[in-house]
């Protein structure tokens, strides 16, 4: 999908979106043990999350003009930033267009990710922690692979691929899993899949909201995930020496709370 422009685009309110910094701490942040993992993976220097609050309702429909106003806003320039390299940041400011994927939020538990455990061959062995399975290194997209569990997410030719369709590789827990399988540039990967899941559970809730469906009376996500993947503008979304596939924006959109969180990460890989 992509948003495009208008000369209405430069100004700070393109269809009446008003955005305001809201004081959020993700578990990366306030939790010590998932702190530790953060900065073993390598994402505490290239990727952050913030969240910020809105005044209007949205629906599906609006997201080309909420990204504009977004990106317009002069709240959101104050707080947010984009990677211009390795520990280096830069400002942003109002796009003339930008390329956005919807993602799937349907999955509301962990259960989604059993199968992982259950494959034959094994990707992980059937002890506490999951060992994880190594394999002959391969690469994907600048990324070394030397896993069953990142040979499955990243390798489209690998036995264990298909065992995610299309509609659940859209899902945004699988993007989460993804991305803190692969790290940052500077990541140590695990041995074992329960860090990488206990993780996922916690960043998920930092991001997702959820609510009981009244008629069916299941748990169920209430919000809106996208991935925005370039953006027309002064600024770049990503260093070019980044790893385009592995670098990743999202905007989590809580249409009932009212509130979006970004998480961004740049994958620049180490020297």
């Amino acid at each position: 999908m992509k948003i495009g422009g208008g000369e209405a685009t430069e100004k700070e309110s393109s269809g009446g979106f008003q955005f305001e910094a809201v004081d959020f701490e993700p578990c990366f942040v306030k939790e010590h043990e998932i702190k530790q993992l953060w900065e073993k993976w390598g994402l505490d220097s290239c990727s952050y999350m913030k969240r910020f609050s809105f005044d209007e309702f949205f629906s599906k429909h609006q997201i080309d003009v909420f990204l504009k106003d977004f990106f317009a806003s002069a709240k959101v320039q104050q707080s947010m930033h984009v990677s211009a390299g390795r520990s280096s940041w830069s400002g942003i400011g109002p796009v003339r267009s930008a390329e956005v994927e919807e993602l799937n939020t349907k999955v509301a538990n962990m259960s989604f990710f059993d199968k992982i455990k259950e494959l034959d061959p094994a990707v992980v062995r059937d002890n506490e922690m999951l060992s994880i399975v190594k394999c002959f290194d391969d690469m994907a997209d600048g990324v070394l692979v030397s896993d069953e569990l990142r040979k499955l997410l990243l390798i489209e030719d690998s036995e264990h691929y298909p065992e995610f369709d299309d509609e659940e590789r859209k899902e945004m827990i699988l993007h989460l899993l993804q991305r803190l399988a692969v790290g940052g540039g500077t990541c140590q990967y695990e041995d074992h899949l329960m860090p990488y899941l206990e993780t996922t559970k916690l960043v998920y809730k930092d991001l997702v909201a959820v609510a009981k469906n009244a008629s069916t009376k299941k748990v169920e996500v209430t919000s809106l995930a996208y991935q925005l993947k370039s953006v027309n503008a002064y600024f770049d979304l990503f260093p070019r020496n980044a790893l385009e596939h592995h670098s990743f924006c999202y905007l989590v959109i809580e249409p009932l709370e009212r509130y979006v969180t970004v998480w961004y990460g740049a994958h620049i890989p180490a020297l």
